[in-house]
């Protein structure tokens, strides 16, 4: 009889145990981009982990977009689901995504509203233009440098790219020089000007890409490209430049030079402001992302304030919101996404943040960001939209570490120590605890067997 009850009390034990090593469940929905382009789509994803439960609500329906496919894709470690809602622009414009819920198994998830601009493919595609007179496209060959604009701010970055252009019609074999990578470098020495800051883009292939003039098709051999930011509003100028080439005639090979023109570059001087100095000017937008919407005093939680947009990021810089007593802000993580040849690029800052007071909070008051916006010709601030709920009790500073309450001099704690998960720690110990009871268990139950066969 004690046998039997002993095997019952580690069935208990175990059942016990493997409830409290599973982790809680854990919901995340995350919005794309809010800044897009007439032919990309708006995604809403939700992430669900720690369960293989996925019961979700209909997602809702927007003005101006159109609803398409839903995916789902299941993930064992970690366990959970990842399922994507695509949304497809209509038509370009300003359009607010108003809040909605979802319910997740069988619980409730509010998302705030956001702005969402969408621009048309044309607007955002100026800096990769290349504008080919008609002059030149006479001929079979010829060398441009193209810039993307003729006027800029100072601060806004404007791009120069340098092509070979071969019509599929011409009969000479052409080839680039043997010193092809010792001429690039001359012209980009030459055309940079001192009062710009320059950003170079690596073209480590080159490659011939079909292109259209005037109804006659060329291959057009992109060498080099680089965007530059003027640091005054002294007038920019580009000096003519040249390009030797080899070509075969005869089945002589022989040199010829290819020449462009020069050019020139209004600056204008920004505004009167009292941050004149200090902004940086170009098109940006705003995409903030937060870990989890269940907010306690005395839990921290991760907000992210990415900016993304075409300038000189170099210059992008987020002021820390100054502690308070509703929030304490510590350093911020920085990344920063420049991808090859694409204007738009991007800059993370993600904070910890640990909510000291219950209550309702605009995240406004504490992150922003002013900038020029060269499209708009004026200052800007982008803004958080986040409106916070925190619940829980009251936690006071304390100003000496002697103090009882566990989170005195929390802001003097070093946090560039890495931290331990013990949420994990605890379920691989749990799940150790399972195993050594499932081997007790079979034990016993051998163990009482044999000695109830024995007193047979």
């Amino acid at each position: 009889m004690n046998c039997r009850k002993i095997h019952i009390l580690y069935i208990f034990l175990l059942f016990f145990a493997s409830n409290f090593a599973w982790a809680q469940e854990d919901v995340k929905i995350e919005l794309s981009k809010k800044n897009i382009l007439l032919d990309e789509n708006f995604t809403i994803k939700v992430i669900i982990r720690n369960t293989d439960k996925s019961d979700i609500s209909t997602f809702p329906e927007f003005p101006n977009f159109t609803k398409g496919a839903k995916q789902k894709v299941f993930s064992k470690n970690p366990l959970g689901y990842t399922i994507t809602q695509i949304y497809t622009p209509t038509k370009e414009g300003n359009f607010k995504i108003p809040s909605f819920i979802l319910t997740v198994n069988n619980k409730d998830y509010t998302n705030e509203s956001i702005n969402l601009i969408v621009n048309s493919a044309e607007d955002n595609s100026e800096e990769t233009n290349e504008t080919i007179s008609p002059e030149k496209a006479k001929n079979n060959a010829f060398l441009a440098m193209n810039v993307s604009k003729n006027k800029v701010y100072v601060g806004e970055g404007f791009r120069i790219s340098l092509a070979f252009y071969v019509s599929e019609s011409n009969t000479i074999k052409m080839d680039f020089a043997d010193d092809l990578n010792a001429q690039v470098d001359a012209i980009a020495k030459k055309i940079k000007s001192p009062d710009c800051l320059e950003q170079r883009m690596l073209i480590s292939d080159l490659k011939g890409v079909p292109t259209d003039i005037n109804g006659k098709k060329y291959l057009t051999f992109k060498f080099f490209e680089a965007v530059y930011f003027p640091l005054n509003n002294k007038q920019i100028y580009i000096p003519a430049v040249e390009l030797r080439m080899a070509q075969t005639v005869k089945n002589t090979k022989e040199n010829i030079v290819f020449k462009d023109i020069s050019q020139t570059i209004s600056v204008l001087d920004l505004p009167e402001h009292p941050l004149k100095d200090k902004v940086s000017a170009g098109n940006f937008s705003l995409v903030e992302q937060i870990e989890t919407r269940k907010i306690n005093t005395g839990k921290s939680f991760s907000y992210s304030f990415k900016i993304v947009g075409d300038g000189n990021f170099s210059t992008v810089n987020v002021n820390s919101p100054t502690n308070d007593s509703f929030f304490d802000f510590y350093p911020p993580e920085i990344k920063e996404n420049h991808p090859n040849g694409q204007p738009s690029r991007e800059k993370l800052f993600r904070y910890r943040i640990l909510p000291k007071d219950s209550g309702q909070y605009q995240f406004d008051k504490y992150f922003f960001w002013v900038f020029f916006n060269t499209k708009k010709g004026q200052y800007d601030t982008l803004k958080s939209a986040l409106k916070l709920k925190v619940l829980g009790k009251t936690i006071v500073d304390k100003d000496t570490d002697a103090s009882n309450d566990i989170f005195a001099g929390i802001d003097k704690l070093d946090t560039s120590r890495t931290e331990t998960n013990y949420q994990e720690v605890l379920k691989n110990i749990s799940n150790l605890l399972i195993i050594c009871m499932l081997i007790g268990s079979l034990y016993l139950f051998s163990w009482g067997r044999n000695k109830k066969a024995n007193n047979e």
